[in-house]
């Protein structure tokens, strides 16, 4: 899992490293139906480049996707082109990792094929935490990189009034999820996420639904540092 972690940052903050996947990531569709984006496959930077292209369509009113995720820095943004254009986001079987943190939530209203279409399994904020409790050990370049990212995505969750734990407060104590983990509409919306519907019932396997207890929430929020340690 460490290797997985290791990989997973790396490819956040788009720096080369053979060992991130052993094999390509499939291509990307960005294409254009009705009045819809649709956006199919892994969010980068040409994926991002052609979605901001076409959502200055104004005949553009949603964004239909399905993304296992993708670099940090191009779905924040995404999600704010989401924000400024004011599209809903219908996401259709997965948004996870990156999509999940923000571009669903950027949606005006959000539609989900089903209550797993959407997981979470951390963020930048939880890459620092990590690195804080030295459960990873990361260069100065790499950490200050983490850092910028998190101040970015930390601004944007501010920005539309959503709590950012949500992209990972299932991975500590007392819920410790070891892979995605979804949530329901109703825990959504304590995080902020709000006008969710939900077209299906059944979660798919694979994918962990799990509560909040809302009253122990705080208790269990670290404090993570954004900024640069004052140089000695």
């Amino acid at each position: 899992m460490a290797i997985l972690r290791r990989g997973l940052l790396l490819a956040a903050l788009a720096l080369p490293c053979a060992a991130v996947l052993a094999q390509a990531p499939p291509s990307t569709s960005v294409r254009v139906e009705a009045d819809a984006v649709v956006f199919d496959g892994r969010i980068d930077e040409p994926s991002v480049r052609e979605f901001l292209r076409l959502a200055q369509d104004p005949a553009i009113h949603r964004l239909v996707i399905r993304s296992p995720g993708g670099l940090v820095a191009p779905a924040l943004d995404m999600a704010d082109a989401v924000v400024a254009h004011g599209l809903d986001v219908d996401v259709d079987q997965a948004c996870l990792s990156s999509c999940a943190n923000y571009v669903f939530p950027a949606g005006r209203r959000k539609s989900l094929s089903g209550p797993g279409a959407v997981g979470w399994h951390g963020n930048m904020a939880h890459v620092l935490y990590r690195a804080q409790q030295g459960e990873e050990h990361w260069s100065d370049g790499l950490l200050a990189q983490a850092r910028a990212l998190a101040r970015r995505e930390d601004a944007f969750f501010r920005r539309i009034g959503v709590d950012g734990f949500v992209c990972w407060f299932g991975k500590i104590a007392p819920y410790d999820v070891d892979a995605f983990y979804t949530l329901s509409v109703t825990d959504m919306a304590g995080f902020g996420i709000r006008d969710v519907s939900v077209r299906d019932v059944a979660v798919p396997a694979g994918i962990e639904r799990i509560v909040v207890d809302w009253s122990t929430l705080e208790a269990v929020r670290p404090a993570v540092q954004l900024q640069e340690p004052d140089a000695p």
